[in-house]
């Protein structure tokens, strides 16, 4: 299809949505002392928020995929907007455990959207060598927004608003901001779009029996359980990460600082190793983040401060591109197809996110029962080692 350039606008689009998906998914983190001290919540407590959103994303991702193989991932991209940045508002003026349980709950409705909407609208405008491309460069924005939400937080947002309330307020009116410039992109590419051929021949083609068959190969479940493990330390470490690092002695503003370093890290990551991800060393290049996952987990205990430098920068560096090659490896098996590109996200981040659910809860009990996080980040990196196996029995069935 000869758009004229703008499936470069439409990707451009596609990272302000998710650059909004990355705050809100980061923006409690550095916040949790203040949260937890003003609303009176324990660890454990503050586990359970950070975990909520991704147990209604459990149970949403694959209804979602259906939704947005029949109804188009554009348009239900515009009510994933305005979900996160309900999600944001309700935040901010949550006055208690419930309530702010609730608030961020409610970002795990929009968040799947984004999740698999985005994949399946790159993968609609973007093809060959280019959608490896393209999916490196959507997938910088969470880590450049934790960039933004770890080192300014604390450093400039707090001090000049002075309430943790009016950040969180920040952050919702940026999801505005982002829905109405994709709804412009929308308005202005529909006619473009429509025009892709096969694009409705793919819509009347899909079934309810797509996501049984995508059920019935080894690979998917071994590549759903990848995706479980990859949020699992994702999330665990995207969530407690400012925590982790205050426990080692340095101040908030520090904390804040030194969380950067893992996602300017993620940055390069997300957009090195996807491009070398490419099917015949795919097994290889997702072990060796895993590997490096493992011993970042370890290096993260704080023994010293080069060691803890050392750390960030390989469980940044892994942590930057593993779901989107995981997501990658699924959607390009010889039986998945762009036709069911849309189901599989779903059915792959709803599996995922019973990681997502576990990483943060798990890491806010285990921090209540031993009083620290070296047991956490432990079991992180024994559950990196675990994906390694799972990895190695894939079989090359990929296109």
């Amino acid at each position: 299809m000869n758009d004229g350039g703008f499936k470069w606008v439409v990707l451009a689009g596609c990272w302000l949505l998710y650059f909004v998906f990355g705050l809100s998914v980061t923006s409690l983190a550095p916040l949790v002392g203040e949260i937890t001290a003003d609303l009176n919540l324990s660890r454990a407590d503050m586990g359970l928020v950070l975990g909520a959103w991704q147990f209604v994303y459990i149970f949403l991702a694959i209804p979602v995929g259906f939704a947005l193989q029949r109804l188009g991932a554009d348009r239900m991209l515009i009510l994933a907007a305005a979900i996160i940045a309900v999600s944001g508002i309700g935040r901010s003026v949550a006055d208690s455990h419930w309530a702010l349980l609730a608030a961020v709950a409610v970002f795990g409705l929009g968040g799947p959207v984004v999740s698999a909407g985005v994949p399946q609208t790159v993968s609609k405008w973007f093809a060959g060598s280019q959608r490896g491309l393209a999916m490196g460069i959507y997938i910088t924005a969470p880590p450049i927004a934790g960039i933004v939400t770890y080192s300014l937080t604390q450093s400039f947002l707090l001090p000049a608003l002075g309430d943790w309330r009016a950040v969180l307020r920040v952050w919702a009116i940026c999801s505005v901001i982002a829905g109405v410039a994709w709804l412009l992109i929308w308005m202005a590419g529909r006619r473009i779009a429509q025009q892709q051929p096969g694009a409705d021949d793919a819509l009347r083609a899909y079934r309810l029996a797509d996501a049984a068959g995508l059920l019935s190969h080894r690979n998917t479940w071994l590549l759903l359980g990848v995706g479980a493990g990859v949020f699992t330390i994702d999330h665990g470490l995207r969530n407690w990460l400012p925590e982790i690092l205050r426990s080692s002695g340095l101040s908030a503003e520090q904390a804040g600082y030194m969380a950067s370093i893992a996602v300017v890290c993620g940055v390069a990551g997300a957009l090195v190793f996807p491009a070398i991800a490419v099917a015949q060393r795919r097994r290889k290049v997702l072990m060796s983040m895993f590997v490096m996952a493992a011993a970042g987990c370890v290096l993260l205990q704080g023994w010293s401060y080069p060691l803890l430098v050392g750390g960030l920068i390989l469980t940044g560096a892994a942590s930057g591109a593993m779901m989107t090659i995981s997501i990658l490896a699924l959607i390009e098996q010889d039986y998945v197809g762009p036709e069911r590109a849309g189901i599989a996200g779903g059915i792959f981040f709803s599996f995922a996110e019973i990681g997502g659910v576990s990483g943060p809860v798990m890491l806010g009990l285990l921090h209540d029962y031993t009083g620290g996080f070296t047991a956490s980040l432990y079991l992180l990196a024994a559950i990196a080692m675990v994906l390694c196996a799972l990895v190695y029995l894939l079989q090359p069935s990929q296109r």
